[in-house]
């Protein structure tokens, strides 16, 4: 739909700028004010701009006709669901951590494994609704695990979730996710997928305002020297749930 909207689009710029075209030539040849020379000069001059209008407006719609063709591929590719294994692993890795972070409370950890299931659910919820786009929950590209993969276009947006008591994530884990995100893409390029990657790192917190500006600081500063392109979002839990769970 996207692209038949921006089709539509160029086409009404390429007859818009035909119609100047010949307003203008035809104000040209039948002004009597203006001399044979400088009449020649405003003809060429429109003639011109019509025609770079033209080849602008040609590049648009083929790139256009590309990046839709590409996200087409991107969505037909061969998808398929992480391992039960690889979900109960990754899940009890974040359960571990978030226990090792409340090592002085006592929150059970049943009692943390709902909240991460429905911290998650309601953060995938929020992602899908801003895009408007075509989500899938826990996808494999190759030998990495995301919690999702969202399409727009001709860019594959890997979504990693993860749930913060405390204003910092490790560099370790960091780096577990760039390496995820440059193993996919190699699995395209080593298949002639033409796909751009782009890490979305979904972070859902219950921080104060002062640990939540000391842990944007210091994502600053964590993904600063990486090549990858990063969306960093933030997301507060209770917030999350008025959304969507409480009336």
């Amino acid at each position: 739909m996207s692209f038949v909207n921006s089709s539509r689009n160029y086409l009404i710029l390429i007859i818009s700028l035909f119609a100047l075209v010949c307003l203008f030539v035809g104000i040209a040849a039948t002004s009597k004010t203006l001399e044979a020379l400088q009449r020649w000069i405003l003809i060429v001059f429109v003639i011109l701009f019509a025609t770079f209008g033209l080849g602008l407006s040609i590049w648009l719609i083929l790139r256009q006709a590309r990046r839709n063709a590409v996200g087409r591929d991107n969505r037909a590719f061969g998808w398929k669901a992480s391992s039960t294994d690889s979900q109960r692993r990754k899940l009890n890795d974040n359960l571990r951590e978030l226990t090792v972070t409340l090592k002085n409370s006592d929150v059970p950890t049943s009692e943390l494994f709902r909240a991460y299931i429905v911290a998650e659910d309601l953060a995938l919820r929020q992602i899908q609704q801003e895009n408007k786009e075509l989500l899938l929950r826990h996808q494999s590209v190759g030998s990495a695990d995301f919690d999702a993969v969202l399409f727009k276009q001709d860019v594959i947006i890997c979504v990693e979730i993860a749930f913060l008591v405390a204003p910092d994530v490790s560099q370790a884990k960091i780096n577990e996710v760039l390496k995820k995100i440059a193993s996919a893409k190699k699995t395209f390029e080593r298949l002639g997928k033409d796909a751009k990657f782009r890490l979305l790192l979904v972070l859902i917190t219950q921080l104060d305002q002062a640990d939540e500006a000391q842990l944007r600081s210091s994502l600053v500063k964590k993904f600063s020297a990486t090549s990858v392109e990063v969306d960093v979002r933030l997301f507060e839990f209770k917030r999350l749930q008025k959304i969507y769970t409480l009336d």
